[in-house]
């Protein structure tokens, strides 16, 4: 091989790495801004509720509006992706998105705000599938997961990043909230327009091309139970980390705290979050996936029942929700990963856009019962202890998907 030969291949290889990281590095601040837009409306549920003069179950129904709007983009655009390309499908998601958060800035009334919240969600949960797709077919297959959890550390940190910029500006009122996110968006579809397709994309647009049904492709070749595994655990996790998300602010406040602090306490959790997922990338390279997020999910349900602990200082809480934010939203932050390595190309926009519905459908169910349990005042020490639950029905679903995958 002549020199000039080799240095091509590098030149070709330099080219590669370059894209790869560009793509990360889009994909991330993306990921960011959806997770900013989706999460914001727990930042300002306290003040939302004082010039609206909403009940907490009102407050709830406006965090599942968004979510449900959220299930009906990724079932419906994650298929979609597979079959007309990631890029398109991400591009129009985040314009919608875009529009959608900006005329939330101008609501009057709760219904107004409730429905802009749900079209919002259609973009923002179509988003995901796509972009999650786009980072995994670009990655090498040895760093596969890794990639994708680095990406999708985004997700919370776009929430603190939303937590602190709504401590700083919340005194102007809830409306320059939305305005800046709607901004985000628009940016974010900026970001979407500067990423290739994959190659695998355009592999996955042919086969599905070849009519293949979006429901039951990504089930078979030994995938059913694993993915019914996977999914449930995704259920249970979003079921408790909305639920954590969303009405932890409001009861730091009935604890006494400000609107300020108690938007840090959302900040605390997420930083948990993003610290739990970068500490668990290393231990999902060498071990799986499966065993480490199992375990870490199994000591969140123990930081979760504390956050309850009666007579608690402040201190105390916000520490404990740092280290239930490390092991909940860190292992949550796993689960595109898992995604992606159960999910072929083919198939990987659908299997992951179901998941994603699936987890969403708990997302939905978290806030709303957590909004009946605070307005029928359950004491927080029995509160606490039923958040829990899910934490440790989501580690028994993903000790039993590793088992069922443990031979491949």
């Amino acid at each position: 091989m002549t020199m000039s030969a080799i240095e091509d291949i590098e030149a070709a290889a330099q080219k590669d790495r370059s894209t790869r990281v560009g793509v990360v590095i889009l994909s991330f601040l993306i990921v960011m801004v959806d997770g900013y837009d989706t999460l914001m409306v727990s930042f300002v549920a306290p003040l939302l509720a004082k010039a609206m003069q909403l009940e907490p179950i009102n407050i709830g129904q406006l965090f599942a509006a968004g979510y449900c709007g959220a299930i009906v983009g990724a079932v419906s655009m994650g298929p979609l992706s597979d079959r007309y390309g990631r890029k398109p499908l991400l591009v129009g998601a985040l314009l919608l998105a875009a529009m959608m958060t900006f005329a939330c800035s101008l609501a009057q009334s709760f219904h107004q705000l409730a429905a802009l919240r749900f079209v919002a969600g259609i973009g923002l949960g179509g988003a995901l599938p796509a972009v999650i797709s786009l980072t995994a077919e670009h990655a090498g297959a040895t760093r596969r997961a890794g990639t994708v959890t680095l990406m999708y550390i985004g997700y919370p940190l776009g929430a603190v990043v939303g937590g602190a910029l709504t401590a700083a500006v919340l005194h102007t009122g809830w409306q320059i909230v939305f305005a800046c996110a709607g901004v985000a968006c628009l940016l974010a579809t900026g970001a979407a327009l500067a990423i290739p397709e994959s190659f695998k994309g355009r592999e996955a647009v042919r086969a599905a091309g070849q009519g293949r049904n979006f429901l039951r492709a990504p089930l078979s070749e030994g995938r059913l139970w694993p993915a019914v595994s996977l999914w449930l655990g995704l259920f249970c996790l979003l079921m408790l980390t909305y639920a954590l998300v969303s009405w932890t602010p409001s009861l730091v406040v009935s604890r006494g705290g400000t609107p300020q602090l108690a938007a840090l306490a959302g900040v605390a959790l997420n930083l948990g979050g993003i610290s739990g997922a970068l500490f668990s990338i290393p231990l999902i390279n060498r071990f799986g996936p499966y065993l480490p997020i199992a375990l870490m999910t199994l000591m969140g349900s123990v930081f979760v029942a504390l956050i309850g602990a009666p007579l608690a200082s402040q201190p105390f809480v916000f520490a404990i929700l740092f280290l239930a934010g490390f092991c909940v939203l860190g292992a949550q932050i796993n689960f595109p990963a898992m995604m992606v390595e159960l999910f072929p190309p083919p198939v990987r926009g659908a299997g992951s856009g179901i998941g994603m519905a699936v987890g969403r459908l708990g997302s939905i169910i978290g806030p709303l019962l957590g909004g009946a349990l605070v307005a029928a005042k359950l004491p927080e020490t029995r509160l606490f202890l039923a958040a829990a639950v899910p934490a440790l029905l989501a580690a028994l679903a993903m000790f039993s998907a590793g088992w069922m995958r443990r031979d491949r």
